[in-house]
């Protein structure tokens, strides 16, 4: 099956492997340590007939780590995937570290340039700068109805920083997949007003 992987590096140095518990969805928990939340994500859905293209998002600005992170990332799939088998590719999309329009578009349509017809989307939204989830959305949005493709996954990794520790401290994943579809659901049924549309989000949420 052919996977299509999206994830943002973070440029910081400082970053420790943790084992991170998954609210919502314990099929996709690890229980080793991982960096990147998404590699313990994809150690629990690849499988040796999987053809995984990686994309790897970056902020380019002074004295970043890219270079760096990205091997870290490589080692750490890497090491996971001698176990499984999995074929796995990686892209790099670069862009400045500011939120411009333009660099908002560019970096649009450089993920929309690496979707697939029928493939099967991973998302981590754990790192990066705050419009990225809504590129993100746009991106899944335009896969699903242009180009077949089945979200499978979109996760978050959230830890607390405390001044008592120099390590992070309650390391957990947060599956957003449901988040996601609840917004599709909402957009493509109709209603003839706004009660009747917070009605029926009434009715989805209590099931």
């Amino acid at each position: 099956m052919k996977k299509i992987v999206f994830c943002d590096l973070p440029m910081r140095t400082d970053l420790y492997a943790l084992r991170y518990p998954v609210d919502g969805n314990k099929t996709i928990e690890y229980d080793g340590e991982v960096i990147f939340p998404i590699n313990g994500v994809l150690a629990r859905i690849m499988n040796g007939q999987d053809d995984v293209k990686v994309v790897l998002l970056l902020k380019d600005s002074d004295g970043n780590n890219n270079e760096a992170n990205v091997q870290k990332f490589k080692t750490e799939l890497e090491t996971i995937n001698l176990g499984i088998g999995a074929k796995i590719s990686y892209k790099i999309i670069q862009t400045p570290f500011e939120e411009t329009r333009k660099t908002h578009e560019y970096l649009y349509r450089e993920m929309i340039g690496q979707l697939e017809k029928g493939a099967e989307l991973i998302v981590d939204i754990t790192y990066g700068p705050k419009p990225l989830p809504i590129i993100m959305f746009s991106v899944m949005n335009l896969a699903e109805r242009f180009f077949g493709c089945e979200i499978q996954n979109i996760v978050y990794g959230k830890v607390d920083f405390v001044s008592s520790s120099k390590i992070p401290v309650n390391p957990v994943i947060y599956d957003l997949t449901p988040l996601y579809t609840l917004n599709g659901l909402m957009n493509e049924m109709k209603y003839s007003s706004a009660e009747e549309a917070v009605k029926a989000l009434d009715l989805i949420l209590s099931l």
